[in-house]
């Protein structure tokens, strides 16, 4: 099952290079400091996403034979504490979308996962993930996880809101 999965996100990644190569372009042109922040390893990226499902999903009712990163196919466990932060219609206004959401983040010091429905992760501090999501031009999905996996922020397209999940 896991070798499927792993095939799986492997081609959804090679579909989508575009976002992974805008996010490098915005690196190199904002001269981000790669200690700071950089795409994991291409060798372990799928342990973070696995750890991210298991830790998170509700896997005993909803029972997908692969891992979805989109919003609308994840299930999240229902004894996770739940946050509503912000709707993007409340001001139309990307940056000020963002900046509310770094608002909540705690352990702004610690460093972070940003994980792209399209199977990307990367590991950064808050300053510089919110630094890049404010310059992308088009967001799908996506999560913001403490490296603790003990809260997470889901960011959604389809909803256009922010929530922040915790253990």
């Amino acid at each position: 099952m896991y070798e499927q999965e792993i095939a799986t996100l492997h081609e959804k990644r090679k579909k989508t290079l575009w976002i992974r190569d805008e996010i490098e372009d915005i690196v190199k042109k904002e001269n981000i400091d790669r200690n700071r922040f950089h795409e994991f390893s291409k060798s372990g990226y799928i342990d973070i996403i696995r750890k991210f499902y298991f830790v998170f999903s509700d896997r005993k009712n909803y029972t997908p034979s692969l891992i979805y990163l989109s919003l609308c196919y994840m299930h999240f466990r229902e004894n996770l504490e739940q946050y509503y932060i912000d709707c993007f219609f409340r001001t139309y206004d990307w940056t000020e979308y963002m900046m509310t959401i770094k608002n909540v983040v705690p352990d702004k010091n610690l460093k972070l996962f940003l994980i792209t429905d399209e199977g990307w992760v990367y590991e950064g501090y808050a300053d510089e993930i919110f630094q890049i999501m404010n310059n992308t031009s088009c967001n799908y999905d996506f999560y913001i996880v403490s490296s603790k996996f003990d809260w997470f922020i889901a960011v959604s397209d389809i909803e256009d809101n922010a929530t922040m999940y915790r253990k």
